[in-house]
């Protein structure tokens, strides 16, 4: 395991330096620049300021939406097919009728 270097030269203090250096100016960057987190903590924001939880209630709410059209879609097709074999039973029972009265 690596051990931190042991300062008996000004070298070892110059190495530990840069090691911190390297680690803190990075993070001092990163909470210098991370503005915004109140909005974070009630809700998170998008681009075009709006919250992201309203948008994602409104996409589901439209996706329920197109699921009842569906249904009612897949309801008037049924009803529409039922109609027509009904109608197609209808006309089967008439041209019997007919053929049967001219033989």
């Amino acid at each position: 395991m690596n051990q931190i270097p042991n300062p008996d030269s000004w070298m070892d203090v110059a190495t530990i330096l840069l090691a911190t250096a390297m680690v803190a100016v990075p993070s001092w960057f990163a909470a210098r620049n991370h503005k915004g987190i109140e909005a974070v903590k009630a809700q998170v924001q998008n681009a075009h300021s709006t919250n992201l939880r309203d948008d994602v209630d409104r996409a589901i709410n439209a996706v329920e939406q197109l699921g009842q059209d569906f249904r009612g879609m897949r309801q008037d097709l049924a009803a529409e097919e039922n109609r027509r074999r009904s109608e197609v039973a209808e006309l089967e029972r008439r041209i019997t009728q007919v053929s049967r009265r001219h033989q």
